[in-house]
């Protein structure tokens, strides 16, 4: 099936009035004041500590903001501090999303055995896609669009948590939880980083896939005119 699919950055504006049940979730966003000290204490260097004070400004904003009762507080607080929200549409129907930014937007990943995360690296906390829609290569094409955003970014690598499905976490009931599919994120190039038995950390390094994600004359064009550049301030010296 050829899906007329388009995939755009949400603004916060347009995260208040899309209806699409996965922005209502604060599942990455809800951690808790009590945490505070135990989080605090586990501070390795000042780069950590600089993080932490980040998370927890973040954290405490999305916590006064949804004193007013809106669901998408803390979605829309994560867009504003910096967080990637792009939405998949098929004939202007929203039918998928992708969630990522630096580790301390996620306050809930402190909860997670395989933290802390890589700071430098962004992190994937989410992808959805509508029921109707999976097996489509919606989620894929939503990732793809992720990573050329931190090619041009210079972000080095992606990193996220997956889920494995086993006794005591069953595939049903982890369709729709934010952590990704281990599966789905080995197969679209991920490498496991850290082991758990249930939710390991796995990485993306966009080094070597830079060039798979862009038109190759485009490339070529590029590079052309940095030498030109180069050659033009060699000639003024």
């Amino acid at each position: 099936m050829n899906l007329n699919l388009k995939i755009n950055e949400l603004s916060p504006e347009q995260l208040e009035t899309i209806k699409f049940k996965c922005l209502d979730c604060d599942y990455w966003f809800n951690y808790g004041e009590y945490e505070f000290f135990k989080g605090l204490f586990e501070v390795r260097s000042l780069h950590e500590m600089v993080g932490f004070f980040r998370g927890k400004l973040f954290e405490k904003k999305g916590i006064s903001i949804k004193k007013n009762k809106d669901k998408r507080s803390k979605i829309i607080a994560f867009k504003m501090h910096g967080g990637k929200v792009k939405a998949a549409f098929v004939d202007e129907k929203c039918v998928g999303i992708i969630l990522a930014g630096k580790y301390y937007l996620f306050p809930k990943l402190k909860s997670f055995n395989v933290f802390p995360i890589d700071s430098e690296s962004i992190f994937l906390g989410c992808i959805y896609v509508v029921p109707e829609y999976r097996g489509m290569n919606v989620g894929k094409k939503l990732l793809i669009e992720l990573e050329k955003d931190m090619i041009k970014e210079k972000v080095g690598s992606i990193e996220s948590i997956g889920k494995r499905y086993s006794e005591n976490i069953y595939e049903e009931g982890c369709l729709n939880s934010p952590p990704i599919p281990f599966k789905f994120l080995i197969n679209n190039g991920f490498y496991l980083k850290k082991n758990d038995p249930f939710y390991p950390l796995l990485r993306l390094d966009l080094k070597g896939i830079a060039y798979s994600h862009f038109d190759p004359l485009e490339l070529v064009e590029k590079i052309i005119l940095k030498k030109e550049a180069k050659s033009t301030i060699n000639c003024r010296r």
